[in-house]
């Protein structure tokens, strides 16, 4: 792979974002909610903390989330790019790196405007770092976690209203897979609980960096990543 043909895809990619209405949208959006999530919280809390605001913060990204993804692949199909990129001597692997990693920096971008909120603890209270380190781990595996899941989705479908609404859903099934397995026993219970989201990003919030949690997200972001290569090289054959 070359990494200077991914950083370029991931350039164009992040690009995108910052010249089309849809970026802006889910910008404003997350700042707004954000901003009276943590001005709500830490009012009625009192505590030099973000574990609560983050844990609130991740149901926001259920909804966000497929906006970020839903044009990744979607949007070439449509513009007649996708084309291109196919016959293109770029490889599968650097087009879908390139594009993950252009999402994640706009994920980025937005993250940052936590630090505001973190810098406000710090001037008005003494947050323990530890704690906030793993908030901020927790959410940012879960956030890519969800871009990996968001770009398969993608690569399947030329409509990007259909991409969105189709990742929406299987997020939302990941989430709540730890409930359903609150209703069966045995070793179908425990297997459900092993694959919900929910089950795996508790900790974090907790202050507990638990490995096993880690290489959840770390394996979820790689058979998206995967399974996206594979769509794509089906295409190009």
């Amino acid at each position: 792979m070359d990494w200077i043909k991914i950083r370029a895809v991931a350039r164009k990619e992040n690009g995108y974002y910052f010249a089309s209405p849809i970026g802006y949208i889910i910008l404003s959006l997350f700042l707004l909610a954000n901003g009276y999530f943590f001005t709500l919280i830490t009012l009625r809390s009192r505590e030099a903390s973000m574990a609560a605001f983050f844990q609130t913060s991740v149901t926001l990204l259920l909804f966000l989330t497929p906006g970020i993804t839903m044009r990744l692949w979607s949007e070439e199909e449509k513009n007649g790019t996708g084309e291109l990129l196919k016959t293109s001597p770029l490889s599968s692997w650097e087009i879908v790196l390139g594009k993950y990693l252009g999402a994640c920096f706009f994920f980025g971008v937005m993250l940052s405007s936590s630090l505001i909120y973190l810098a406000l603890l710090f001037a008005f209270g003494k947050p323990d770092l530890g704690p906030v380190f793993s908030n901020y781990l927790g959410y940012s595996l879960e956030a890519m976690t969800f871009i990996s899941l968001g770009l398969l989705v993608s690569t399947l479908s030329e409509n990007q209203v259909v991409s969105m609404v189709v990742t929406w859903v299987l997020l939302v099934m990941l989430w709540v897979l730890g409930a359903a397995a609150e209703m069966i026993q045995g070793r179908w219970g425990d297997f459900l609980k092993l694959l919900s989201l929910f089950e795996h990003h508790t900790d974090f919030y907790k202050g507990v960096i638990d490995l096993t949690h880690v290489f959840y997200f770390m394996s979820l972001i790689f058979l998206g990543l995967f399974f996206s290569v594979k769509v794509l090289e089906a295409k190009r054959n």
